[in-house]
């Protein structure tokens, strides 16, 4: 598999990483939008007005009792589905909200004791639920058994006003045959019949189920509530987060700067390490810059590394304080290092040491002066680190590092197994770095990124400007690290024994204590 390939790959299978360094990143953003829907929920809960539903049952039948008494079929529809509704819109009607107005005295009009009760037929049964939700338990359930005893009471009128009608019928038909002829007797027995069923009108719809005062409030419970607080939140949260991730185009991590360079990152460095002040004040945060060097040896078994060029993409990632540091480490294994600062537009090795002249790079360049009487001890503890500084600012630096006289200050630096650190402009903004990226005294390239800095374009952009020159990068450098105990830089240091420790191991053992040895 080739290096693109391995790193399209890499791409694919840390998509579940990169949406776990996500919600690590904005846990806070999260938990405060979960935190406050949860609030948000439970109040408006709370300060909700109680509502208290009640239910009444009722049955009803499809035929009607003359239909019954007569022997006849139904009058009505023979559909049960279309039977039902009709029983649901006569327990729902303003005549009988009317009926319940009177029977309970109500101050409310029909149509609002309309707007308090919902009648339902049930499922594969002739039952009406009858459900009254109002902000008293005990008058919901005094409602719903108002409509289950009004509608029954207008079912047995509406079979009165039925059998009466019926029986005016007979007469008229009973009138008009002889007596004694058969078929005045027939109606006559009928006309009995329906005498007989006044007494049981409104026995089809009965109460199987009368309502009671219910004991808890209708709708959710806190819990509930609570939970759907929760549930909204986490929406709304990690929508607004993988937004704000999507819209930002910072790179984050390590593996992102891995991909989209696609090159090793040799080291990461904690922000602590760029808060220490000058160079000689962070002799205790070289350890990154150990690890660093032990890779760029591992790298020198197959290529050539005594010259390095430090470059970014973008200024302010870090690359002049990387330069200084590494130099600072390899110099404390004894080898001879030179530090070069090449950046002819910001120069920045006066914030890490103390200079008292500005001589440097473009002295010998201007002047053609030897190199090596320009060179800076700037720690007496290590004369074998040697500074060149860039000297007094050029009007046109890319023309001038494209001298054929920088390849000679470069060989003459590097002479006698010396190694070269070049802290370069950044690649992005001006041609500088690039005009140095031909340079064939240059062996490699480290490029230095730093986390919520540079964005993606601009380390693309970086990469493109790389592979159109001859000077192969040899890995990463990625600086501003937050979370560097994920990546293993957390400290790891020598833990000294207290005072009283030591006075425990240098104080005599006390008789008391002492042993007698066995013989």
């Amino acid at each position: 598999m080739s290096v693109p390939e391995q790193y399209d790959a890499m791409r694919e299978s840390d998509s579940l990483s990169s949406a776990t360094a996500v919600l690590r990143r904005r846990w806070p953003l999260i938990g405060g939008i979960v935190i406050a829907c949860l609030l948000v929920s439970v109040v408006r809960h709370e300060r909700s007005s109680k509502s208290y539903a009640a239910t009444a049952s009722v049955t009803f039948q499809s035929a009607t009792l003359p239909d019954a008494a007569l022997q006849v079929s139904p009058s009505g529809s023979s559909e049960p589905q279309r039977a039902a509704d009709t029983e649901v819109y006569i327990a729902h009607s303003s005549q009988v909200a009317e009926g319940v107005r009177k029977q309970l005295h109500a101050s409310a009009t029909a149509k609002e004791l309309l707007e308090l009760v919902k009648v339902e037929a049930a499922a594969n049964a002739d039952v009406l639920n009858i459900l009254a939700t109002t902000g008293d338990p005990h008058y919901s359930a005094r409602l719903a058994n108002a409509f289950a005893a009004q509608y029954i009471a207008f079912k047995a009128a509406a079979q009165v006003a039925s059998i009466e009608e019926a029986q005016h019928q007979l007469q008229q038909q009973i009138a008009g045959l002889p007596v004694g002829s058969a078929a005045r007797l027939s109606l006559e027995q009928s006309q009995q019949r329906l005498g007989g069923l006044r007494a049981v009108a409104g026995g089809g719809a009965n109460v199987i189920s009368l309502a009671t005062p219910p004991t808890a409030p209708s709708g959710m419970s806190l819990s509930t509530a609570a939970l759907i607080g929760v549930i909204v939140g986490l929406a709304i949260a990690l929508s607004l987060v993988f937004l704000l991730e999507s819209l930002d185009r910072r790179m984050k991590t390590i593996e992102e700067f891995e991909r989209d360079y696609r090159l090793p990152a040799l080291t990461g460095v904690p922000q602590s390490a760029f808060d220490a002040g000058q160079a000689n004040e962070r002799t205790a945060q070289l350890e990154p810059y150990r690890i660093l060097r032990s890779a760029l040896d591992f790298a020198a078994v197959a290529r050539p590394v005594d010259t390095l060029l430090i470059t970014s993409a973008v200024s302010g990632e870090g690359k002049t304080t990387v330069a200084v540091d590494l130099a600072h480490a390899i110099a404390l294994t004894g080898r001879a290092v030179v530090l070069a600062e090449f950046d002819l537009r910001r120069p920045m090795f006066g914030r890490h040491f103390n200079f008292s002249s500005y001589d440097g790079l473009t002295t010998a360049l201007a002047n053609g002066e030897g190199v090596t009487n320009l060179l800076v001890k700037p720690f007496s503890e290590l004369p074998n680190l040697s500074i060149l500084r860039a000297g007094r600012l050029p009007p046109n630096p890319s023309e001038l590092l494209g001298t054929a006289a920088v390849e000679q200050v470069i060989s003459e630096l590097s002479s006698d197994d010396t190694t070269v650190i070049i802290d370069a402009p950044p690649l992005n903004p001006v041609a500088d770095a690039q005009v140095l990226l031909n340079n064939s005294a240059v062996h490699g390239v480290i490029v230095v990124g730093r986390v919520d800095k540079t964005t993606r374009e601009e380390v693309r952009r970086a990469r493109a400007i790389i592979d159109r020159h001859t000077v192969l990068p040899i890995g990463l450098v990625v600086t501003g690290l937050r979370d560097a105990g994920r990546y293993g830089y957390e400290p790891y240091e020598s833990v000294d024994s207290t005072k009283a420790d030591i006075e425990a191991l240098s104080r005599p053992p006390s008789r008391s204590s002492s042993r007698t040895p066995a013989t």
